[in-house]
């Protein structure tokens, strides 16, 4: 896995997303051609859960993380190592418990990894 990946997953999952969207477009910049969709729906996620956790703004986000899951769609089970399909569910979900409940604070999502190429 690419250090820049990493360090923006590290990131993410720490709820650090403008650092995790920073990482990932220098990452995003040196990438080939074949990867860009999926690190652009990364750098989503990250945006629609920085401006849910730093602006507490719930329409947008929601917007964007759906947007996010159509990029991610051509990339299941996994990619460059990361495990996609759970990630997507659980976006999902707080997507849906976003629209259901606006004042809630549903659990963020993180970022899973493949271990030893495993799904």
């Amino acid at each position: 896995m690419d250090a820049r990946l990493r360090e923006g997953i590290g990131l993410f999952n720490d709820g650090h997303y403008f650092a995790a969207h920073e990482a990932w477009e220098d990452f995003f910049q040196r990438a080939e051609e074949t990867h860009k969709p999926f690190i652009e729906a990364l750098i989503q996620l990250a945006a629609a859960f920085r401006m849910r956790v730093d602006f507490g703004e719930v329409k947008g986000p929601v917007r964007a993380t759906r947007q996010a899951l159509i990029r991610l769609e051509n990339y299941r089970p996994a990619y460059l190592g990361v495990k996609v399909t759970p990630l997507m569910e659980a976006v999902e979900q707080w997507a849906e418990a976003s629209e259901k409940d606006r004042g809630a604070a549903p659990k963020l999502p993180k970022i899973s990894v493949q271990r030893f190429g495993l799904f």
